[in-house]
């Protein structure tokens, strides 16, 4: 290949999911020929969404064994570019909210509903080969997930304000009711929970079930998605009718602070044990996953993807969800630690 041959030299972000939408920084791609130029990965064609002869702009497709990114112009092809990209491990589902991973690697996720609909299988355990395991659970339109430090699963049931401690995945039991549209939960260091009832309240519950309510936010139109980091601040997001949307910082005090505005529809987000603050949003004009700097700098764009409703964090992958599916991204050149 001559020196002024077709060639990437970056992909802005370097990881994605089929969906997602990629910027190519490269040379010799020639968009006037729509039947001879495109863009590889691995053997699949990804839409171009536009194109010059420095940059293009790809939509990602399922390619599982795809190593990289290429160039074809004509007869000319660009060495392979190294591009990390993610696998969609199940579909058909309904997810409404981050899904959780037990210690072995099982992802547990939703299929949730319309409100006030039944599902016969309402949360799903998906292996580490993507094969599905339905959860026959008597749980109405379940949304908000996470392990208790019992090591329990426990649930949000947006349709009757309870949270339910599911034990060995069968046997559900409440453990606190009232919560109004109970959506987002988690746990601080000490074991206690926290619930959001995305009318507008984070309210705390204690052991025996009885809560109060921390303090109150801006009210979602679809649910609160919340965090913990290890200085047991509760991170918060919950989309609004706004196209500009803040990430809220709670202390134990009940203090609210915004920790960042300026996102469309924030919801699934995560703590790194670094501390660093991962969010699924879409930011000017991008969507996927996020870092957040308490510094005021943009957003970093980290995963290319498209609207997003959920992220885990497990050892060295984020663990992603859309509407209707789940997917498992290994980090690249240390994007993500390891939890």
């Amino acid at each position: 290949m001559s020196a002024n041959g077709p060639a990437i030299f970056q992909a802005i972000p370097p990881v994605g999911i089929p969906g997602g939408e990629v910027t190519l920084r490269c040379r010799g791609f020639v968009p006037g020929l729509p039947l001879e130029s495109m863009v590889l990965c691995g053997d699949a064609a990804a839409a171009i969404v536009s194109a010059s002869e420095d940059k293009v702009i790809v939509r990602l497709p399922e390619s599982p064994a795809a190593l990289g990114l290429t160039l074809r112009v004509g007869s000319q092809a660009s060495p392979v570019y190294p591009f990390q990209l993610g696998r969609r491990l199940a579909d058909g589902l309904h997810p409404v909210t981050n899904p959780v991973v037990a210690p072995d690697g099982t992802i547990i996720t939703t299929v949730s509903g319309r409100r006030g609909e039944r599902t016969d299988h309402p949360l799903v355990l998906i292996s580490r080969s993507g094969e599905k395991s339905p959860c026959s659970c008597e749980i109405m339109n379940p949304t908000g997930l996470a392990f208790g430090p019992d090591g329990q699963l426990y649930v949000s049931s947006r349709h009757d304000g309870t949270v339910v401690r599911l034990r060995d995945f069968e046997n559900p039991e409440v453990v606190a009711d009232d919560l109004g549209i109970a959506s987002g939960l988690a746990f601080d260091s000490r074991g206690i929970l926290y619930v959001g009832d995305r009318t507008g309240r984070i309210l705390r519950v204690d052991s025996a079930g009885k809560h109060e309510e921390l303090v109150r936010l801006e009210p979602s139109v679809s649910a609160y998605h919340m965090a913990m980091d290890g200085e047991d601040r509760l991170y918060v997001t919950g989309p609004t009718l706004a196209m500009c949307d803040s990430v809220y910082r709670v202390s134990g005090a009940g203090h609210a602070e915004v920790f960042w505005r300026g996102l469309a529809r924030p919801q699934g987000l995560a703590v790194t044990p670094l501390g660093e603050v991962l969010v699924a949003a879409a930011y000017g004009g991008k969507k996927g996953i996020f870092r957040l700097s308490a510094r005021g700098e943009p957003p970093h764009h980290l995963i290319a993807a498209p609207m997003l409703v959920g992220l885990a964090l497990w050892r060295d992958e984020f663990i992603l969800a859309d509407g209707s599916a789940i997917y498992r991204v290994t980090a690249a050149g240390g994007s993500a630690p390891v939890v």
